[in-house]
């Protein structure tokens, strides 16, 4: 997998990366490119119903659904559908006050490797380097924008931001997500992150690698099944390590990844 490279920025100075191309010089990131490291990733199959959000900062939940494959690239039924199946199961087994969902992306792999960005028909890339996708400053910030004079209500509650992924097609084999065990995390090796882009910012963390992290993933990932992980949490501590990784058994020949992850305001 792929982590941020260390000492590879100025001390003082925070990471940030322009999704925009500049036009007066600036660099577009102020730290190196990252650094790959071959490390022991474990499969979670085995422990599907024994884990906890609070706990790993994952779970496995099974997630029947009624959409096709198709009906993931039709943006109505994604959001009619799909997004209202995805929060009544958050509601039933997160004993949450609200689930709101914020935002569901849909990535393919081509053939030609991974590129940050989007494909050309504007599908998101998969992201194969170890990142959470928020902080909980970034979250809280967020809420005012969605919610405005309700804002000050839903921030007197626990409230997190959860990533729910799951394949397309399956069982996955081709490039899996992997998550790093919370518990297992020194916050010394969590580097803030501006992701800065022309009208506004989002704060994420970069990750550099610790031998003593323990990387999980879920073999044979069938499309009814959702990795449920924590990006925030107001009360108890949040962002989950993640990012996607070659499985060298993967035959050549095996169809490329095709993915979907939802961004989820749960409110308690």
């Amino acid at each position: 997998m792929r982590f941020l490279k260390p000492k590879s920025w100025d001390p003082g100075e925070k990471l940030y990366e322009l999704e925009y191309n500049p036009s007066d010089g600036l660099a577009e990131r102020n730290y190196d490119t990252h650094q790959i490291y071959d490390i022991p990733i474990h499969d979670l199959r085995p422990l599907k119903g024994k884990l906890s959000l609070d706990r790993e900062g994952f779970v496995i939940l099974d997630l029947p659904s009624s959409m096709k494959y198709e009906d993931y690239l039709d943006e109505t039924k994604l959001k009619s559908v799909f997004a209202e199946e995805l929060r009544q199961c958050l509601l039933n087994t997160l004993g949450a006050r609200a689930v709101f969902i914020h935002e569901c992306v849909i990535r393919k792999r081509d053939k030609e490797g991974f590129v940050r960005g989007e494909d050309d028909k504007g599908y998101g890339l998969p992201i194969p380097l170890a990142h959470t996708d928020y902080t909980v400053e970034y979250i809280s910030r967020l809420i005012g924008q969605l919610f405005g004079d309700q804002a000050d209500d839903i921030r007197k509650h626990r409230f997190q931001m959860i990533n729910v992924w799951k394949p397309l097609r399956g069982p996955l084999r081709d490039w899996p997500l992997a998550m790093c065990d919370i518990r297992s995390v020194d916050t010394n090796d969590m580097q803030r992150l501006d992701e800065v882009h022309t009208e506004d910012f989002l704060e994420s963390y970069q990750i550099q690698y610790n031998e003593g992290q323990k990387w999980w993933y879920l073999s044979e990932q069938r499309p009814d099944e959702v990795l449920v992980f924590k990006g925030a949490d107001s009360e108890i501590r949040g962002a989950v390590p993640h990012g996607s990784f070659c499985d060298p058994r993967c035959p050549e020949d095996e169809p490329k990844r095709e993915s979907i992850e939802c961004r989820v305001l749960v409110v308690y």
